[in-house]
């Protein structure tokens, strides 16, 4: 009998069923003693299965801390290898929390944070841990288990002393704090004022939240109330607290009072009301009025969104495309294209010869090849002439790709024989670029 092939394997799973006991220990022993991350997660089971704090601080202890400092490649080789420990503590946080295991978690952040002190975490690995630790405790202290106090006393040290990377919410850990723990909090972070101004001042913001005070929410997230960012803070907190008359208050003031760019946040925000209200004539008024604001792509396709929902578009289109037609045309042609009418698009790209569509350019030719594959074909070869402009591979793998796109063409509009008399010139005219040839050669453009 020929044997099975790889896929066709018994399952691992089914392999450690079918073993005796006996078997399986032996199998562990030898790979507890070739494989330290074996060794570590028998550890941490056997704690998590005996209810030992002791054992599990002690697998903190070794699986989340390092002296050394880790290179941006070494900073996710030592995430991984941390996971497991944080992938153990959230199995216990979920079948026993406890006072202990609160502290123990405070414990592990303490070191997580130590090694980004020490540690490149451009790609956010080691971070990703220290989030996922605080997310356990938080959801260790929903249990109600924290000392009220102790634990007001490490949200504040936490977040006003040891590090800047994180925040500790008191509006999350309300219900754990219970009134003695929040008072404690809230006299810890008065006596601070005028210190790590960033986290004071964002501790103080988030009370004013939890205490639903309008008067001191504007004061602290609004500021001046001078840019549509401030209005958009404003507009959070009001919707956190179920309040969603006052962010479209909010947001239409915005709206109104400031300029800029966000300001587009501030209508889709005013929009969320109105879906929620379920008033889409209400939403229609406000994209239209902010695509004749502020008209671009992504506004029309808001507009055109709105629009649809109450069979409205028929009316709401010509003006819509006006409005983009006067303010970028390049824009227009995204819409146009997002919408399908790739002729519309290509008229609007071709009506001016000294107008150049940019990035648009390859978008429009793939377009236009289904209807009109010459004119397509001119336009794939000017794109990889362009791209030919620079050397490199990067320019020339985009290059050689648009050339496939024009051989399609060519083959569709009848013009073979000349589009490989244009590549063999092609290939003459850039004969000194060996890299170039051999890509050609290999996508069979010859």
């Amino acid at each position: 009998m020929a044997a099975k092939r790889v896929d066709e394997q018994e399952d691992v799973g089914e392999l450690v069923a079918n073993l005796p006991v006996a078997e399986l220990r032996t199998v562990l022993s030898s790979a507890v003693d070739r494989h330290l991350d074996v060794e570590r997660h028998l550890r941490l089971v056997a704690a998590r299965a005996t209810g030992d704090v002791v054992g599990l601080r002690r697998e903190v202890d070794r699986g989340l801390r390092t002296r050394r400092f880790l290179a941006y490649r070494e900073s996710s080789e030592w995430a991984r290898a941390a996971q497991p420990v944080v992938d153990e503590l959230r199995l216990v946080v979920a079948g026993s929390p406890s006072r202990d295991l609160v502290v123990l978690l405070e414990r592990a952040v303490g070191h997580v944070v130590k090694v980004i002190h020490h540690a490149d975490d451009s790609n956010g690995t080691i971070g990703d841990l220290g989030r996922g630790l605080l997310d356990l405790h938080a959801q260790a202290c929903d249990a109600l288990v924290a000392d009220p106090l102790k634990l007001a006393a490490w949200m504040v040290r936490f977040s006003c002393e040891d590090q800047d990377f994180f925040e500790v919410d008191p509006v999350r850990y309300a219900e754990a704090l219970g009134e003695p723990g929040l008072t404690a909090y809230r006299r810890a972070i008065a006596a601070r004022d005028g210190q790590r101004v960033f986290a004071v001042r964002w501790a103080r913001e988030r009370l004013a939240v939890l205490d639903g005070d309008t008067q001191a929410i504007v004061s602290l997230l609004g500021g001046d109330l001078s840019s549509p960012h401030q209005f958009i803070r404003v507009c959070e907190a009001m919707a956190e607290l179920g309040r969603f008359d006052d962010v479209l208050a909010w947001a239409r003031r915005g709206i109104t009072e400031t300029q800029g760019w966000q300001v587009a946040q501030l209508y889709d925000l005013a929009c969320d009301v109105h879906d929620r209200h379920e008033t889409p004539v209400e939403v229609l008024a406000l994209r239209r009025e902010q695509h004749e604001r502020m008209a671009s792509a992504g506004t029309y396709r808001a507009l055109r969104r709105a629009a649809d929902a109450l069979d409205a578009w028929e009316v709401e289109c010509a003006a819509a495309r006006t409005a983009l037609r006067e303010r970028d045309r390049g824009e227009l042609v995204e819409a146009l294209l997002g919408d399908g009418d790739a002729d519309a698009a290509w008229a609007v790209a071709t009506e001016d010869p000294a107008w150049d569509p940019a990035g648009r350019r390859l978008r429009l030719a793939q377009a236009r090849e289904t209807t009109r594959p010459d004119e397509a074909l001119a336009w794939y070869l000017q794109i990889a002439d362009d791209e030919l402009e620079e050397t490199g591979r990067p320019a020339y793998a985009r290059a050689v790709a648009v050339l496939k796109h024009a051989r399609r063409a060519a083959e569709a509009a009848g013009e073979g024989a000349a589009f490989a008399a244009t590549l063999a010139a092609l290939r003459e005219r850039h004969r000194r670029r060996p890299t170039l040839i051999a890509m050609l050669d290999k996508a069979a453009l010859s």
